[in-house]
């Protein structure tokens, strides 16, 4: 996740989403050897979703004790497993093909989020299928509801979401090739293209016009085309409003023009026919509809929330869910708590 984000809709003439996207929320992780700490935050964020949503369970590098000789520790996953679906709510689960912090290869505090020495790539391929193939077997014992993997967090540049860190976020040639690595791998071993979803697409400018660089690098070359074996491809939205002042009339206009806007980039590319778009991350701050830190944000989310159940996604994940998430900043752009109260009272009709 980066400061600024971009808000995105796509125009997707080819699906048919008659009662709206399923929405959900970003999940804090369940670390193996500390469940019990970590779970009544985890039981915070689920409080706000309802049985038919979606919960994203963050990188899993985080979630999962192992090292290279192959020993893994499932024990966090497992117990999200459970919990989400005694609640009747499916998961995405965001892989991350990079070295886990306990291993040897892990070098500098944010190099789980770059680019991995291609040397390593084998090891953190296998790694991830191992993870994806626990994760169907234990989800089959459950729920119905089958589990989604994304392939990345976001991949343009700079840390802690991104692949390098150019000026204009363009997407690291490398990583096609691991892209396709990885989506090979999964595939061979049994994962159905309809639960892969690709890394999201997202920037770090207002100007907008920074944006087409990003778009046009996240297009795989054609040997390297991890994209068309993925049933998703996904986006992370933050629709912003600068200058509105809090008017609602003002903030509503605002959240408009940008999704109009990208609306008219991604008509310009082509992607798979038929894929489908999930929002896998998206925000609403204070700082975007012009307000002071603490006021109440409902009203602003619930058009939000308007627009994009109308937008033509299949899903739309909140991040944020917790009323203190990022509580300490002191930053209006980077307060982007309270979503989940927000989803609730929008779902109740205010």
């Amino acid at each position: 996740m980066k400061k600024w984000l971009f808000s995105i809709v796509l125009l997707l003439p080819f699906i048919s989403l008659a009662s709206g996207p399923v929405f959900g929320g970003n999940m804090p992780i369940l670390r193996a050897n500390h469940i019990s700490e970590d779970m009544p935050q985890f039981d915070l964020a689920l409080s706000y979703l309802s049985k038919g949503d979606v919960a994203r369970v963050q990188t899993l590098a985080w979630e999962v004790l192992w090292d290279p000789n192959g020993s893994y520790n499932f024990q966090g996953i497992d117990a999200a497993i459970k919990k989400l679906s005694a609640k009747g709510v499916s998961a995405i689960w965001l892989l991350q093909p990079t070295p886990h912090p306990t291993s040897p290869w892990y070098r500098t505090p944010w190099s789980n989020w770059y680019m991995p020495s291609r040397e390593i790539w084998p090891k953190v391929v296998a790694m991830n299928t191992k993870i994806a193939l626990h994760i169907m077997s234990e989800t089959k014992k459950v729920s119905n509801d089958p589990p989604l993997f994304q392939l990345w967090n976001e991949p343009a540049g700079g840390k802690p979401g991104g692949s390098n860190s150019s000026r204009y976020g363009e997407w690291s040639p490398d990583l096609h090739e691991l892209l396709f690595d990885l989506v090979t791998d999964l595939r061979k071993n049994g994962i159905p293209k309809n639960q892969i979803i690709g890394p999201a697409s997202s920037t770090f400018g207002e100007t907008r016009r920074s944006e087409t660089a990003e778009f046009l690098s996240m297009m795989p070359p054609r040997q390297f085309d991890w994209l068309s074996e993925c049933g998703y491809r996904a986006c992370h939205v933050r629709l912003s409003a600068g200058g509105a002042g809090g008017s609602e009339d003002r903030v509503r206009a605002g959240f408009q023009a940008s999704l109009d806007w990208v609306n008219w980039v991604n008509s310009k590319l082509k992607f798979p026919e038929g894929q489908q778009v999930i929002v896998t991350e998206f925000y609403i701050t204070p700082g975007d509809v012009g307000v002071p830190i603490g006021s109440d944000m409902t009203k602003y989310h619930a058009i939000g929330f308007d627009l994009l159940k109308d937008s033509g996604f299949s899903h739309v994940v909140g991040w944020g869910l917790r009323p203190d998430e990022n509580d300490k900043a002191t930053d209006p752009w980077s307060r982007f708590g309270g979503l989940g109260d927000s989803l609730v009272k929008w779902r109740g009709g205010l």
